[in-house]
């Protein structure tokens, strides 16, 4: 194949893949989005903010239950794609051990409720939330993503956030309500599981094989790393809603999730992005750095531009955004989408040096810095939010992830691996 075809059929496999992961991520994030204004009219703010302390639990949580898969093990796979032993080994590996985690998790989550008074208290929520975690714990899409197929996920995941919608309009009626929220989107996540194992195994004509203790114990070493930095990123993620509610109150925490959905939204554009290039950044730094920094110039720079854009139009409009949501304490809301618009394109900053240190294994370099972001948004925000309130921690926010990105980039520069400095130049 010559230069021009393979030119071509690379950029038709992003295409796919972009559109694919695109629709994947909207419906993920933008469906539950859009049902918000009416889940906050039946439940009120206070209530919302229930659902989100909640929701930031389960991210913890399914977190760790994916132990870092979709990146460890969409890079193996993507290396290997062409054999199907190896590929199915992978498979069942990485399906038996989140299982196995999720077990646990449960098992964690009981006592929980046993025993910690807060947890009590919304005992049923919690349970009956922790089918989200299951629910992406046997997704697919990783596995899809590595072989960038990504149009066997498209639809069931449509399905799956159409069921939730539909459910949450269906029977979310008042405050009462509020312990459905998150379990209706834990059934579609399982729907959305289901299907992708019995497309995957069918379509890839997948060989069964049962991983022994040794498989297990193997992904679990392997993926240690990359697991505490995913925990450090959800905890500077998504502990600040946790924190806030330390200081404030359930309303409060209800007007602020509103700006911190918004901006999660907007993150997942960058999801998309960054899962839908991963797995050529890859293989591209195995073949070559020159051929990777090629790749970032073509594929990045304009992406940036169009990112630094979106935030300048959310900071602009962040008034008539709330406004979509709320009915009162709207400034409140938009104070805090104002501070937090730019955090895209502080995040988009970092794409390429965060790829790259991942495709050449430097997991320690990692770890360290988001370990670090962890520790100084705790600290801030143990300093701050008491007197601050949600606009402190909005500041946060913001000085972690500037944070974080000035690490990621650091890190970069100083490896001899690497050459982050003539990717944007």
């Amino acid at each position: 194949m010559n230069t021009t075809s393979r030119t071509t059929d690379n950029r038709k496999r992003l295409f796919s893949n972009f559109a694919a992961l695109g629709i994947i991520q909207g419906t993920n994030f933008l469906l539950p989005i859009l049902v918000m204004p009416y889940v906050i009219k039946r439940v009120g703010a206070d209530g919302f903010g229930v659902i989100a302390i909640a929701q930031v639990v389960m991210m913890f949580f399914a977190t760790v239950a994916d132990y870092g898969f979709n990146l460890t093990a969409t890079r193996d796979v993507s290396l290997r794609k062409d054999n199907r032993n190896a590929v199915s080994k992978i498979f069942f590996s990485v399906l038996i051990t989140r299982l196995l985690i999720c077990l646990a998790l449960f098992l964690l989550l009981v006592l929980s409720v046993i025993l910690v008074p807060f947890f009590h208290q919304y005992a049923v929520l919690y349970l009956l939330a922790f089918c989200t975690v299951i629910g992406q714990s046997i997704q697919m899409n990783w596995l899809f993503q590595a072989i960038e197929r990504m149009k066997y996920v498209t639809y069931i995941s449509l399905f799956a956030r159409l069921v939730f919608v539909l459910l949450v309009v269906l029977f979310i009626k008042t405050k009462s309500d509020i312990i459905y929220f998150i379990f209706f989107a834990g059934i579609g996540n399982i729907l959305a599981g289901l299907m992708s194992i019995a497309v995957a195994i069918k379509v890839l004509k997948l060989k069964i094989k049962i991983p022994s203790g040794h498989d297990v114990l193997n992904e679990l070493e392997n993926g240690w790393h990359i697991t505490v930095s995913n925990l450090s990123v959800s905890t500077y993620m998504y502990i600040n809603v946790i924190v806030l509610r330390l200081f404030t109150n359930d309303a409060t925490v209800g007007y602020y999730s509103v700006a911190e959905k918004v901006i999660q939204a907007a993150r997942q554009i960058l999801s998309v992005y960054f899962q839908g290039i991963y797995p050529q950044v890859c293989q591209l730094a195995i073949s070559g750095k020159e051929q990777l920094l090629i790749f970032f110039k073509k594929y990045y720079l304009s992406f940036l531009l169009v990112v630094l854009l979106g935030c300048c139009i959310c900071f602009l409009f962040s008034f008539r955004v709330v406004s979509f949501f709320l009915d009162n304490h709207r400034e409140l809301s938009a104070q805090c989408l104002r501070i937090l618009s730019f955090v895209p394109f502080i995040i988009c900053l970092n794409i390429p040096a965060y790829q790259v240190l991942l495709a050449n294994h430097e997991k320690k370099s990692l770890l360290r810095i988001f370990i670090f972001g962890t520790l100084i948004n705790l600290t801030l925000n143990l300093l701050m939010v008491k007197n601050g309130g949600p606009i402190a921690t909005c500041y946060v926010v913001l000085v972690t992830e500037l944070l974080i990105t000035a690490g990621l980039i650091y890190e970069m520069v100083k490896n001899p691996k690497t050459m982050f400095l003539n990717i944007i130049v």
